[in-house]
Formats: structure tokens, sequence, C-alpha cells
């Protein structure tokens, strides 16, 4: 028993590892260090003990994430130190930077399972259902800018230029776009061409946007000579020793290890966040925060405060079956013995398509479809007045009137199958909200194009200025997800009595 104690104190003490690195690298992005470098995590980190962390978790998966990106960081920093081209260095050098945050993430996350099962933590969800996942895509990323007129429309004034990337993150899925190279001020908004697609995505998500940016100081204009004569103090930097080069150049700690000299630096200059509520089928604008300096003053790259994308998810439960199987319909209202048909039954798509076999769902249309969505009401029917058992009823009230059905499993076990299916039905829909009212275009993840591609155009030749009208009013969805809760709560009420006795009660769901 002591030793088990023991063994616990340690873990926590090394999960603290983790939080230690985390705030250097979020106290970097002020100062003059640059936490995400590799240096910084080869010195406080203890990849042997996060590699025995994952196996103790028998977390395999993450294991070789993080054995892929370390493998990938020590390939970029060879490869940056033999970069010449400065294509080449901005290229490497957000790979490595790209590979860094995904390793600070991954251990972030064993961090959080190894204190769970510690602690002895277990998530208790009522009813011992979750909620489906979904596939979530973000495309049309775009920023604007805000130049002074001097040097937009009078084409005077500094020629800043820019390198620019952002990076995507949901849970421990992080992806970067493609790099923008040359963002100058003849462009009024940097556009990313990227369709970033994340897979098996929960509801409560929350999708992290940052904006990384670097300045091309040999891109300047003539009236900036002697920012060119610094770039060649450092091409002489290696000829006058480590010391002197750093101090002649103006590099920091952080940007050498050993004697070999990083590239270019990328710094966060903003960052954005998504969520559920901000699923769109189209491209919405919203609020970017900017980041300061050491000093307390923004960044030189001239941001707007906003960018727009469109971010656009689809639920598995509209394009997987929630659940399959056979079930009676009852044939024009009337309970006689040769008024039922049997169908084969697939509940998916806020629907339940009757074929009359299983070879028939990939070939023909639903005979049958019978609509579950939010202002459905089931109940089981009453065992007194039904000449058949294992039977309930499904009421539907929509804009066409309301529509009522009466269905009959095989045996006690299909209707308790049917009715956890109905139940997750329902759960997923109260909880994906908006999302599920039809299947949204979730965009695949595209081939990147070379920068010579890029758009060159201006943002407000595009957007629209007139808003799309909303799809319905904030009243209307309050009520029906309160009618949604009462469903669910009535649901799981009669569900115990399914499992728990051989008689059904009458409920009213109304």
């Amino acid at each position: 028993m002591e030793k088990r104690t023991a063994m616990k104190t340690l873990e926590i003490s090394s999960l603290s590892l983790v939080d230690n690195t985390c705030s250097k690298r979020n106290s970097g992005n002020h100062g003059s260090n640059d936490s995400t470098s590799p240096s910084i995590i080869l010195e406080d980190m203890s990849l042997y003990y996060f590699r025995q962390l994952a196996t103790s978790l028998k977390d395999h998966d993450l294991q070789q994430k993080i054995d892929h990106e370390i493998k990938m960081r020590e390939g970029t920093a060879k490869l940056l130190a033999a970069s010449k081209h400065p294509n080449q260095m901005l290229e490497a050098a957000k790979n490595l930077l790209s590979s860094n945050t995904r390793i600070i993430s991954y251990m972030t996350e064993l961090q959080k399972r190894k204190t769970a099962e510690v602690m002895g933590k277990n998530m208790a969800v009522e009813g011992n259902q979750l909620p489906c996942r979904a596939t979530v895509s973000l495309s049309d990323l775009r920023i604007p800018l805000m130049w002074k007129d001097t040097d937009h429309f009078k084409n005077k004034g500094d020629y800043r230029r820019y390198a620019v990337f952002c990076l995507l993150k949901i849970g421990t899925e992080i992806y970067d776009t493609s790099m923008i190279s040359n963002v100058d001020r003849s462009m009024t908004d940097i556009t990313f061409d990227d369709i970033i697609v994340f897979n098996n995505i929960p509801h409560d998500f929350d999708c992290k946007v940052e904006v990384f940016c670097h300045k091309l100081h040999e891109d300047l204009s003539m009236a900036n000579t002697p920012k060119k004569l610094r770039k060649k103090i450092n091409d002489l930097s290696g000829s006058v020793g480590r010391s002197v080069g750093k101090r002649l150049s103006g590099l920091n700690d952080a940007d050498i290890i050993g004697n070999m000299v990083l590239g270019p630096k990328f710094e966060m200059v903003a960052k954005g966040s998504l969520s559920l509520t901000d699923v769109d089928d189209s491209v919405r604008t919203f609020d970017l925060t900017l980041e300061t300096t050491s000093d307390g003053t923004i960044h030189e790259l001239p941001l707007f405060g906003h960018y727009c994308c469109r971010l656009a998810a689809l639920p598995l439960c509209l394009v997987e079956p929630t659940v399959t199987g056979f079930l009676n319909l009852q044939q024009d209202g009337e309970d006689d013995v040769s008024k039922w048909k049997r169908y084969w039954c697939v509940l998916k798509n806020l629907q339940l398509a009757c074929w009359s076999s299983p070879n028939d769902v990939e070939v023909t249309q639903p005979l049958v479809a019978i609509p579950v969505t939010k202002s459905t009401q089931i109940c089981d029917a009453d065992p007194t007045t039904s000449q058949r058992s294992h039977t309930f009823h499904i009421k539907t009230t929509d804009i066409h009137g309301i529509t009522q059905h009466t269905l009959a499993a095989d045996s006690k076990d299909d209707l308790s199958q049917w009715w956890d299916g109905f139940q997750q039905h329902l759960l997923d829909q109260a909880l994906w909200k908006h999302a599920v009212e039809y299947p949204m275009d979730v965009k695949q993840s595209s081939v990147r194009r070379s920068s010579v591609f890029q758009r060159k155009s201006s943002i407000y030749d595009d957007t629209p200025l007139i808003e799309p009208p909303k799809r319905s009013s904030l009243v209307d969805l309050k009520v029906e997800d309160d009618q949604l809760n009462k469903m669910l709560h009535t649901l799981m009420g009669e569900q115990k009595e399914i499992r728990g006795s051989g008689t059904f009660r009458q409920n009213s769901t109304s």
C-alpha cells in the first residue's frame, strides 16, 4: 500500500513537467525567449517518462504520435540548419513550431488522463449514453488587414513584408495552414485556401485559431538599406565567434542549440476561438484577439481584429445508422393482426426509414419514412387496448400537421434496443442543436497550392452587404430544445420500466 501511494505521488509530481513547459511557452510569446524551440522541450521534459506513461495507460496511438513528432522535429531541425534559401528556412521554421506544439499537446493530454486515473475520477453520463461525434471542417479562412492610407492607397511609407500562417486546434488535433509569404501593403486581406478537416469531434469542442507572423527584414525597400546590412552581418556572424556573432545579429539564446543557429522566428500575433454556436453553412465573421509584445504594444502586422471562415459540422447521426432491425408497422390505424406489415427499419438522419428487406437499403428509396425530430413524441402503447405486445407510438408535429404511427418490436430485447436508439437519436439532436437540422457540406481536405496562385483580390469585393436570412429564431430553438429535453426524460423513465418489468405503463409526453 505504501509503495502504491509513493508511485501515485511520483506520477503527480512528474506530471507537473507539462504545466511548467506550457506556462513557459505562454510567457514566451511576450518575452525574448521562444519556448517552442526544441531546446526547451529537450531540457525540461523526460521523454522516457512520457513513453512509460503512455504504456501504463495503454494508449499506444498517442505514444506513436509523440514518437513521430519527435522524429519529425529532429529531421526539421537538421533541415533548417542546412537550408540556405530563405523560403526553405521559413517553411522549416514553421514545421518546427508545429511539431513542438503537437508534442506539448500530446504530453498535456497524457497528463490529464493519468491525473484522472490517479485521482479515480470517472465521467458520469446520464443514461450511460454519450452524444455522437462529428466531422468538422474549417475553410474559406480570410484575415482582413488595415493599412494606413499612406501605405495602401498612396503607395508610400515603409514597405513592410511578412510571412503568415495559422495553427488550428481542436484538442490534440493540430493542423497548420499553408504559409503566405510577401504579405505587403498591396494586399487588403490574407486568404488561406486550405480545407482543414477534424474527425471524431465531440459536441462541446473548442476550435482555436492562432495566427503566427514573421517579418521579412531582407525584403524592405531602399529606404531601409541598413536592414539589409544587418543580414550581411548575420552571414558573417559564424566567422567571428558565437558570442560576438549573437550580439551583432541580435539573436537570443533560444535561437541557438549548441553550435547550430535556428532560422526565422514566428510569433503569435492574434488568436480566436470557435465552438458549436459558430457552425454555419456559410462564411461568417468572428472576432480576433490581438496579442501584445513584451513592451505592451501590438505587433506590426496591421490586423483588423476580425477574421472570416466557414465552420461546418456533420454529426455522425446524420450519416450513420443509430440502430437497425425489423419492426412491425400498423396499417390504416386498425389494431388487427392482418393489418400489420413487417419492415426493415433504419434510424438515421432524423427519420425512421422502412424497407421491405435489408437488401433494398442501398438500391431503393424507403417505402415509409417516419420523422424523428425535436418535435417527436414517443410512448409505449397501453397493453390493455393493444392486441400486439411490445408496441409503441410515434407522434410528430410539424408544419404539415400531425403524423402518428404505431409500431411493434418482435421481443422485449428488441424493444429495449429500439428504445435506446430513439433516446440516443434525440440526445444527439439536443446536444448538436442546429447542426443536425440538415447535413452540411463538409469539404474534403485539398492539396495545397503554391503561393504563386494565392488569391490577390480584395475581401471587400466578395463580402455581401446583406446578411443571409436566419434559419429560425432563438425563441423557436428554445421551444424545440425544451420539448426535446422533456422527451428525453420521458424515454429514460420508460426505459427503466421496460427493463425492470414485463408490462408497460402508459406515459404522457405532452
